[in-house]
């Protein structure tokens, strides 16, 4: 079952013996009811009767892969009414509210999902942190430069490297103490941009490494849950004949002129 804004989309596995003309459907605000062969399939009450377009909704029967195994479902796409403010998201039957014992799943009640609560939430958002991709550095940064005596600490100093230094120096102009001024290999919006490089690395390397693990997992249940059901299983040739065939202009040619030896097609004039 999958929710969006404009419609539902209930799915229904069938036995692949079943035909469209075989099936049934009665949809009302309030009931849904699907028969195949003359078997209910769905009977159920909706859990809010005033949000379904019975007008615009349909259904239709489609194969596709089910837990591996390619499936005959039934797609119900049923739409929801323009003017309806709530969001269809909790439970679409009132028999998924109901416990084995009688008791309501939401014993407490909860706000309605309705749009002026979801714009209020977007509103209170605060704006995510312009995201800074790997050729764009920092031009600012808050690196300390250091810029005193570490003598008498005054401010009043002049980095420079003279002829007997063998580094850049400090040198004070209210006292003669003199010391080494910091040096780094780079400036120091490159030396933050290359933090911010290693983070994301790591981070990368840490996701890599639970996709694996997931990867390893699902693996893992795959073995011990063993082969999967086949015996509903629809043949990758079902309604092969309907299905549209691409063809070049040269293709196309000459499937054509074969169908007109064949006698396949015939000319008419009219």
């Amino acid at each position: 079952m999958v929710f969006l804004r404009e419609a539902v989309f209930l799915e229904v596995p069938l036995r692949k013996d079943i035909e469209a003309k075989n099936v049934r459907a009665a949809l009302g605000v309030r009931h849904l009811t699907i028969t195949a062969n003359g078997e209910k399939i769905i009977d159920e009450d909706f859990e809010d009767a005033k949000w379904l377009n019975t007008g615009e909704s349909y259904w239709e029967l489609e194969v596709k892969e089910v837990k591996k195994v390619r499936r005959k479902v039934l797609r119900y796409v049923l739409y929801i009414l323009m003017d309806c403010p709530k969001y269809i998201t909790q439970w679409l039957f009132a028999s998924e509210k109901t416990e084995d014992d009688g008791r309501y799943v939401d014993q407490i009640e909860e706000e309605e999902d309705n749009i002026d609560d979801r714009l209020r939430m977007i509103a209170k958002m605060k704006e995510p942190e312009p995201y800074r991709d790997a050729d764009i550095w920092f031009s600012d940064t808050e690196e300390e430069e250091e810029r005193w005596c570490d003598g008498c600490g005054s401010t009043r100093i002049v980095v420079m490297k003279k002829h007997t230094d063998a580094k850049y120096m400090k040198y004070c102009n209210d006292c003669p103490f003199v010391s080494p001024a910091k040096e780094v290999d780079l400036p120091t919006g490159l030396l933050k941009q290359r933090e911010v490089d290693e983070k994301r690395a790591r981070k990368k390397r840490l996701k890599a490494r639970k996709e694996e693990a997931k990867r390893r997992l699902e693996a893992e249940k795959e073995k011990t849950a063993g082969e999967a059901d086949r015996t509903e299983e629809v043949s990758s040739e079902y309604k092969r004949n309907e299905k549209t065939r691409m063809f070049t202009d040269q293709e196309f040619c000459d499937t054509l002129d074969r169908a007109l030896k064949r006698g396949d097609i015939k000319w008419e004039d009219y």
